[in-house]
């Protein structure tokens, strides 16, 4: 057999002649049945099935139609919810959450107990949680000399978290322990980056082909900590695939360093980089809430902005627990439940580079 009974594929591929011949085809109940010639190290007969065939077709009208199927939904005016109950109580309430993250980039969760614990709990219903540089979990809260402005009480303006990372984490979930009345601002605020994006190429083409050939620098460079850090990752703010849509969009001002470009292309970065962050700035789909305790709120980073406004505690405490979860960990998750007891429909782009 070319395959093992796990489904991954066993022959060589250095074995398989370009010129290889097909001996005869023949359909047998829901299958092709194909024998080959010139097949070296591996049995002459193979069997697809029909169905197979006809969603993975070079045909164009199945190649767009996969295309519109994993597309960005529009950015929603109001941010989805869920009841901690519904999503707890049955596979079918893990699929809506799921599908609210993957087609709207964001959920909050109704009602979750004001646990330590319960942000790891409701990230472990997707995978496993992404440890990072900040541990397995982090806590979001104002403190002295912290070693990152999320944990003062500073405003902190759009951004995603550790782009700097060859590969950023994925789903963001941040619990709300505690919210005093006291403390006056600390909304927190989101924006989708891919609205974003897809407006900036309409209305400024030249400078959208900009950001995607010219790179950013996104560092961390952080000595003054338990745990040192030094990682500098150089890339496009935005990727584009062999079609030429939007695959991934990387922003975070905050963790920017010094421009690694020829000296032509620095003027010309610095006007599309600007003129993106004012589209960023001014987008009317801003999404603005002020977490309640026991709410929780999940996003894809690598397609969500996130940021808040600044705070005074007034002798009040305003505390969230985090951790990631690892977005194609994610994106698996959420195909599983779809095919085992949802439509069937297709995981939505999630910004991971994924060409499709």
């Amino acid at each position: 057999m070319c395959r093992h009974s796990t489904g991954q594929r066993l022959v060589n591929p250095a074995d398989v002649s370009s010129d290889i011949n097909v001996d005869t085809v023949a359909i047998e109940g829901n299958e092709l049945k194909i024998e080959w010639s010139d097949f070296e190290k591996c049995a002459h007969k193979g069997f697809i099935p029909l169905n197979y065939l006809r969603e993975h077709n070079y045909n164009r009208e199945t190649l767009l139609k996969q295309r519109q199927a994993v597309k960005c939904s529009p950015a929603v005016s109001e941010i989805p919810t869920i009841e901690f109950s519904e999503l707890m109580g049955s596979k079918e309430g893990l699929l809506k959450w799921l599908q609210q993250i993957n087609e709207d980039g964001l959920s909050i969760i109704k009602d979750v107990p004001t646990e330590e614990s319960m942000v790891t709990t409701v990230a472990e219903l997707m995978g496993p949680v992404f440890t990072t540089i900040y541990g397995t979990t982090f806590d979001v809260e104002a403190v002295p000399d912290p070693i990152n402005v999320a944990y003062s009480s500073e405003e902190i303006g759009f951004h995603m978290d550790l782009v700097y990372f060859e590969s950023p984490p994925g789903v963001q979930l941040l619990h709300c322990l505690k919210f005093d009345k006291c403390v006056e601002g600390g909304e927190s605020i989101f924006l989708d980056a891919f609205t974003v994006a897809d407006q900036f190429r309409v209305k400024f083409p030249d400078l959208f082909k900009i950001l995607t050939e010219v790179p950013g620098t996104f560092q961390k460079v952080h000595y003054n900590r338990a745990y040192p850090v030094h990682i500098v990752n150089q890339k496009p703010h935005i990727k584009l695939n062999h079609l030429g849509e939007i695959v991934a969009v990387y922003w975070a001002p905050p963790f920017e360093g010094p421009l690694l470009v020829n000296e032509g292309n620095v003027e010309k970065y610095y006007k599309a980089y600007e003129m993106f962050a004012k589209c960023i700035n001014s987008s009317p789909h801003t999404l603005t809430h002020r977490l309640q305790p026991g709410e929780l709120v999940a996003f894809n980073n690598q397609r969500m902005l996130h940021g808040r406004h600044a705070f005074q505690t007034n002798k009040g405490t305003r505390h969230l627990k985090g951790c990631y979860v690892n977005i194609d960990v994610f994106k698996s998750m959420t195909q599983v439940l779809n095919n085992m007891i949802g439509d069937g429909r297709l995981a939505k782009r999630v910004g991971n580079q994924c060409w499709f």
